[in-house]
């Protein structure tokens, strides 16, 4: 079995001075790339944490409590069961139909979609930034390449010695390179951050729409049958 040892504080300097180096080469384009680098791992970290953490849910475990409450007819419990869980993005949504229980299924069906119209956007916000950044980053990246060849050509044109020629290109085809490998290294990641934040935050929506259609039927049901038992009890009291 391999065992996998922690790096060094030789190997982390190492690898800091890696970058570092990168830094210095890329000159402009590592100046620029690393400030979208630290403006997408913002947003991909606080995005995350949000949607991980308090945004989502165990909805299958809250809907079946929910269910319980609701058929016993104690509506009140059900909103406390949601007050329970107040950044949680269901819940919400499924609070606001159970405030209309008592009201026809067609308000039941407005309130639940103005909440989750209200909600989305919680849910959207700042997580779309990450693509532009992936772009940008690509971009300044390819920017720098084009620059870097121009420079290249310019310098062979040039009526310079060999040695200031060769110092000359080497600068030019550094700043190419670094740039665009400090470019994808961190448009790379951007891209996958988004995937997988893009994946949970369409579980939560689908998650919303399937369980705000099934509260919807269930409160429908509920209606149906107190009104269904309201009216034998009155025939009932009438045969009396």
């Amino acid at each position: 079995m391999t065992t996998v040892l922690p790096l060094s504080m030789e190997d982390r300097m190492g690898f800091l001075g890696s970058i570092l180096h990168f830094m210095k080469e890329a000159e402009w384009g590592g100046v620029v790339i690393l400030i979208v680098a630290v403006m997408a791992s913002a947003i991909g970290v606080e995005r995350w944490l949000r949607i991980q953490f308090q945004y989502s849910i165990n909805s299958r475990a809250f809907m079946a409590k929910l269910k319980k409450y609701i058929l016993s007819d104690n509506i009140d419990r059900a909103i406390s069961l949601c007050n329970s869980k107040p950044n949680a993005l269901l819940p919400r949504v499924l609070k606001a139909g159970l405030t209309r229980a008592k009201d026809t299924p067609e308000d039941i069906q407005n309130a639940v979609d103005e909440a989750t119209l209200e909600v989305l956007p919680k849910l959207e916000a700042r997580a779309l930034y990450l693509p532009t950044l992936a772009n940008i980053s690509t971009l300044v990246g390819l920017l720098a390449t084009v620059l870097g060849l121009v420079m290249a050509f310019d310098a062979s044109g040039e009526q310079v010695d060999a040695v200031t020629r060769q110092s000359y290109l080497q600068k030019a085809i550094a700043l190419a390179m670094h740039t665009t490998v400090l470019g994808l290294a961190v448009a790379i990641p951007s891209m996958l951050v988004h995937t997988v934040l893009s994946s949970k935050i369409n579980a939560i929506i689908s998650d919303i729409d399937q369980y705000s259609v099934k509260l919807i039927n269930l409160l429908s049901a509920a209606q149906k049958s107190g009104t269904k038992g309201s009216s034998h009890r009155d025939e009932e009291a009438a045969n009396d």
